[in-house]
């Protein structure tokens, strides 16, 4: 494979085509030093067997602070602490480099240290919104020598290379290199190539010149801005020359601007996989140095076809190593299906908008990632038999961390397929097939007993003798009183639970009489072999909605299955009696979905007062006492996830050992699903 084949950028030598993206993580010390927290979260990438690892960005300067957790070389003081971090990993055969940058309009100094942010000419930060005061000429030669100084001590401190960040137009030789950000009239303008690139030319050759021909610089770039004003890809190709002229040992090209929700950088499923690689394509034809590229490359497939293409060199990904730190291990071995991937969910980004209670990064699919010293899979201290009931995310991430740490595990279901809830979820959510399809291959490869259409019970329990039981059983809907609720054009929540499962709905008038016999038919091969696909392939050819579609409540699960019956040719109304539509999931995945909806021609509506169903709709109360009616042919009631712990309370009544995993304790999606799963299995 080419993506396990060696490569160099300069003087470094690496064992493959893997980098690791540089990802803010807020992992940091208060001190701008690396924690141990940190060093364990790369140290755990570096025993994955990935090539190359980049670590996040790293200040030229003390005062130029990036986050609150952020990172800094800014002074000979921090060499120690970042000599720690390498010495840790390079016991594992990996090259490492970390991101350095002066933030320039990004930096928090105005925060911390009382001074205004500065930029090439006078802006606001994309994403803190303060204001940055433009440069004067004469303070470019103190920046350009403490980027040659962080060079020097990133040398000293034992790493490999180093990476420049001149992406985005966010940061200080970013915006230099952009007219969004660049207005200047002077030399360093955007005018001309050779004054767009100038700054950062005399901080390549200052570089080169203080830390050493023979120590390599990736450089950072967009390759396309994607904004009007913004530099084409054209261009950056033009200048790619100049700067490997000037010392740049190979490309790392991203895309896009930055803004506060990074939608450009980290992007969701409405972008290609790859959508960077034209413009790297477009710079590897034009220069003779490695060129790497970032962008929704979730599965080493399709990596590796990228590299069998030529159209770059290597592969960068950041989601996919929180997602698995494994993935370059297992892609040598082979274990493709082993490989937990990515799903897109954005909950990366939005762990880190709790600011300022806990700001820092989790991975939906991967509970362990920035917690590697607290859940892992030790050995157990003494074997146990556990039963988990319910094969959700939640049963089976528990099942597989016990089963892994040398556990007895029995695994009771009273579907007779694995998944829960999590085959509606990868129904309409297309990316979260891939955590399914991980968890059940995980199922089929450790020795876990399947019990599989078996209800538990007191007395079930009783004849199996655990020593531990986990019930993930999942959360049960409430339906909202709502006059009319009962009317055949109504479906709940709870009736497409019993549709995928099999069974017939709540109110079967919901169904035609085909549909009806079908169910009687088949309901036990649907419960067995249905799987998302197979779903979705139903559902281009057959919904239980008529055209026009409201949906009754608008949080995560509503706001996904709008979207899906809006791509089947549905004209859809959500209302949501609350402020916001989704408020279980943060604001970068939100603002995604309302896009979406946008572009599918779904309406919201907020603050709604359902009067009743209809057969012509659906009735709000408006604040001023009037009526309206909402058009409808069907209206769907999604119904509220509330916790569910009948189970728990009478296994634990009966004198059992029991742990409440999952939506049994409450809604929490899949991150909490699987981090309640991981978590208990931890200290079994």
């Amino acid at each position: 494979m080419k993506l396990l084949e060696p490569l160099s950028i300069g003087s470094m030598r690496l064992k493959n085509r893997m980098v690791m993206a540089p990802m803010t993580t807020n992992y940091g010390n208060e001190d701008q030093t690396p924690s141990d927290r940190l060093i364990a979260f790369l140290l755990e990438r570096a025993k994955g067997g990935v090539g190359l690892i980049t670590v996040e960005v790293c200040t030229v300067d003390v005062k130029q602070k990036y986050q609150p957790q952020s990172l800094t070389l800014g002074s000979d003081e921090f060499i120690p602490a970042h000599r720690k971090l390498t010495d840790a990993l390079h016991q594992y055969d990996v090259k490492i480099q970390p991101q350095i940058t002066h933030p320039g309009p990004e930096s928090m100094s105005g925060f911390y240290f009382g001074e205004m942010p500065v930029a090439p000419s006078a802006t606001t930060g994309a994403c803190t919104g303060l204001p940055a005061r433009e440069l004067d000429i004469a303070e470019l030669d103190g920046i350009v020598e403490a980027y040659a100084q962080t060079a020097r001590r990133a040398r000293e401190a034992g790493y490999d290379g180093i990476e420049l960040h001149a992406a985005h137009c966010y940061m200080l030789l970013g915006t230099f290199l952009s007219p969004l950000k660049n207005k200047r009239m002077d030399a360093y303008g955007t005018d001309t190539p050779e004054n767009r690139t100038r700054l950062l030319v005399r901080v390549l050759q200052r570089i080169k010149a203080v830390a050493g021909t023979d120590f390599p610089i990736t450089l950072r770039i967009s390759g396309f801005e994607r904004i009007p004003g913004g530099r084409d890809a054209a261009d950056t190709a033009a200048i790619a020359p100049l700067l490997v002229d000037a010392g740049v040992d190979a490309f790392h090209v991203s895309g896009g601007v930055s803004d506060p929700m990074v939608s450009q950088m980290i992007c969701g499923p409405e972008y290609p996989d790859g959508y960077n690689l034209p413009a790297a394509e477009a710079i590897k034809r034009v220069v003779d140095v490695p060129v790497m590229v970032v962008g929704r490359f979730l599965d080493p497939e399709f990596a590796e076809q990228t590299l069998q293409d030529k159209r770059a060199d290597m592969i960068v990904m950041g989601r996919p190593l929180l997602a698995d730190p494994q993935l370059p291990n297992k892609v040598a071995a082979g274990k493709l299906e082993e490989i937990r991937r990515c799903i897109s969910c954005q909950n990366c980004i939005d762990s880190m908008f709790l600011w300022p209670m806990d700001a820092r990064m989790n991975c939906a699919v991967n509970p362990a990632t920035g917690r590697e010293q607290h859940l892992n899979y030790a050995p157990a201290a003494q074997q146990k038999h556990v039963v988990v009931i319910g094969a959700g995310p939640a049963g089976m991430e528990a099942a597989r961390v016990a089963c892994e740490r040398g556990h007895r595990i029995t695994l009771l279901e009273k579907s007779r397929r694995l998944g829960g809830s999590l085959t509606l979820a990868a129904t309409v959510h297309r990316d979260n097939e891939r955590f399914l399809n991980f968890l059940k291959a995980e199922m089929r490869r450790l020795p876990v007993s399947l019990r599989l259409g078996v209800e538990a019970s007191v007395e079930r329990l009783k004849e199996l003798a655990p020593d531990e039981v986990i019930v993930a059983t999942g959360a049960q809907l409430d339906l909202p009183a709502i006059p009319g609720i009962d009317l055949p054009q109504v479906v709940t929540g709870r009736d497409l639970r019993a549709l995928v499962s099999g069974a017939a709905p709540e109110n079967k008038n919901c169904l035609p009489l085909l549909a009806k016999l079908g169910l009687a038919c088949a309901g036990a091969l649907i419960d067995r072999h249905l799987t998302p696909a197979r779903l979705r392939a139903a559902a281009d050819t057959w919904l239980p909605f008529g055209r026009r579609v409201v949906i009754v409540g608008g949080d995560l699960a509503a706001i996904e299955v709008a979207e899906f019956l809006a791509k089947r040719g549905r004209v859809v109304s959500v209302l949501e009696a609350g402020p916001v539509i989704a408020p279980e999931i943060g604001p970068k995945r939100r603002l995604e979905h309302e896009k979406r909806l946008e572009t599918l021609g779904v309406s919201l509506n907020t603050h709604c007062a359902i009067s009743r169903i209809t057969e012509q709709g659906v009735e709000l109360q408006l604040a001023g006492g009037d009526q309206r009616v909402v058009a409808a042919d069907s209206v769907l009631v999604a119904g509220q996830p509330v916790a569910n712990p009948a189970l728990y309370d009478s296994l634990k009544a009966a004198g059992f050992r029991c742990h409440l995993a999952g939506d049994a304790s409450g809604l929490g999606l899949i991150v909490k699903a699987t981090y309640d799963g991981h978590r208990l299995a931890s200290t079994l």
